[in-house]
């Protein structure tokens, strides 16, 4: 999908769940594994490869700041185990604030979650 003029950039993101009958069917019929700060639901798709969506609220992370730091942080991880997960769709929910923890703890603890939920 591009548009003439775009430089022929794809304007669809591939390995995003971008639709919200896609985040529905996750949080659904997905198996769940929870952490400290974040809830991660996964369920198996057919041809589209491993693909991550994210919730991400002002509940949860008030300031932008922090909800784009968890964002960008589960998007490393889940591009660094991609080969790991295999075809899941999974959707990671932040629980509660990330203010107080550092980066190298809320990255392990993704990582830690997203393995024990496709083992």
């Amino acid at each position: 999908m591009t548009s003439p003029g775009d430089g022929d950039i794809p304007r669809t993101r591939p390995g995003r769940l971008t639709k919200p009958a896609q985040f529905e069917a996750v949080l659904a019929g997905g198996r769940s594994k929870g952490s400290r700060s974040f809830l991660a639901r996964a369920l198996p798709n057919v041809e589209n490869g491993p693909r991550l969506g994210l919730i991400v609220g002002k509940k949860a992370a008030p300031r932008s700041v922090d909800r784009n730091r968890v964002k960008r942080l589960a998007r490393i991880v889940h591009r660094q185990l991609a080969a790991e997960i295999g075809d899941l769709d999974v959707v990671v929910q932040l629980r509660g604030s990330p203010r107080n923890r550092d980066n190298a703890a809320l990255f392990k603890e993704l990582e830690e979650l997203l393995r024990a939920l496709v083992s």
